[in-house]
């Protein structure tokens, strides 16, 4: 029986490319998370939630971002390795040994067989699990009860039109100074009051929210006699407040909350559930993007050796480009089949054959770092548009000032 087994010169290779692979990737990650963290930071501060709570959320991302990352990674990885090599004539004493351009990508794809699992079993079933805890965690945040706590500076939004601030707070956040409140009632009317201090007193057992202030201001806007100031040296406000933030709702409301096994067994309807084109659409979407990362060597490794003249920028823009537009058109495709517009798995498999047609013809076109093959001609025609653009920008100026 055939075994497949690394060689030396492909375990040497794979090491290579671990290091500038783990640097894509950590940044990649940290720039997609970037803006979601952002978002969670003004979501919790405005509940007046601790901000340690933005680590466990983000956790819960991590595996969906992780998975969306590893192709672009994967060829980056590949381009800097093949650079390096080219550029300290590894790659040409390679080639004098016998392997050629072909041979040594076959260890990468065999790389990217392994990330392709990898991949499946983020998107298959860890996401599904870390995505349902994310929104559990949200809606607890957002539909949870206040917790008569006020953090400096932050707006806490105390529910039923109550907004409440305090430049200054203890580190009970019940004791406040220079405290803001709005309340806002159903008929549209506002109450702004400012104080020198505050004090929140909650008690469970009444449901009931007690706020003393003292040396304030309180102005009304918007009742029907009309505007009021009015200046006080204590005042006390009361209001009730809810405890609980209710029952979220089980795991599988979203097909994006099932599993592999769970989506097929819906699909097959075996659950006595309807079947949906959504959830098919979602089981061959993740197996499209697992297998996609076979062929991400075949894109990247002759894009590495053609350009060997180009900048090693223009190798990473080129293959971040085809990935990004076969990512974006298989998530156009996914929504197409789950809205039913197309049929699942034909639509998103085709696609996949036309991706792995592409890269196979850039693979196979490339036997050497010297052939004419696909990807060598695609830069020349570049570096011919760069050329002529270049020469047409002085001469643009020049008949412009001349005009002038």
């Amino acid at each position: 029986m055939m075994r497949l087994k690394l060689s030396t010169i492909d375990a040497y290779l794979l090491r290579l490319m671990a290091t500038p692979m783990v640097a894509a990737l950590a940044v990649t990650l940290a720039a997609l998370l970037l803006e979601r963290v952002l978002r969670l930071f003004e979501l919790l501060t405005g509940k007046g939630a601790p901000l340690g709570l933005v680590l466990s959320m983000t956790l819960n991302l991590v595996p969906h971002y992780l998975g969306l990352a590893l192709p672009a990674a994967f060829a980056v990885g590949i381009i800097a390795v093949m650079t390096s090599l080219g550029s300290e004539n590894e790659l040409d004493a390679m080639e004098g040994a016998g392997w050629s351009i072909r041979r040594i990508g076959a260890g990468f794809v065999l790389c990217g067989a392994g990330l392709g699992v990898l991949s499946l079993l983020l998107f298959g079933y860890l996401q599904p699990y870390s995505r349902y805890a994310f929104q559990a965690v949200k809606h607890e945040l957002v539909n949870a009860a206040w917790d008569a706590r006020v953090e400096a500076g932050a707006f806490i939004d105390a529910g039923r039109g109550m907004t409440i601030s305090a430049e200054e707070v203890d580190p009970t956040g019940r004791y406040l100074t220079r405290v803001f409140l709005l309340q806002v009632e159903e008929d549209g009317a506002e109450r702004i009051l400012t104080a020198e201090r505050g004090v929140l007193i909650p008690n469970p057992e009444t449901r009931t929210l007690r706020l003393r202030l003292e040396n304030g201001v309180a102005v009304s806007i918007g009742r029907a006699e009309g505007e009021l100031s009015v200046r006080f040296d204590s005042l006390l406000l009361e209001r009730e407040f809810d405890l609980d933030s209710g029952f979220f709702r089980p795991r599988g409301g979203s097909e994006r909350e099932l599993t592999q096994d769970e989506l097929l067994v819906r699909i097959r309807g075996e659950d006595g559930l309807p079947t949906e084109p959504r959830y098919a659409a979602e089981y061959h979407g993740r197996l499209v993007r697992a297998l996609a990362l076979l062929g991400v060597p075949l894109i990247a490794v002759p894009l590495a050796v053609a350009g060997k003249r180009s900048p090693v920028w223009r190798r990473v823009v080129v293959a971040l480009a085809v990935l990004i537009v076969f990512q974006n058109v298989t998530k156009t495709v996914e929504g197409l089949a789950a809205n039913g517009a197309v049929p699942p798995a034909p639509a998103l498999w085709g696609l996949c054959a036309v991706y792995f047609a592409f890269g196979f013809w850039l693979f196979l076109t490339t036997s050497s770092q010297g052939s004419d093959g696909a990807a060598r001609k695609f830069y020349v025609i570049v570096d011919n548009a760069l050329r002529r653009a270049r020469a047409a920008l002085p001469l643009r100026s020049g008949e412009e000032a001349e005009r002038s």
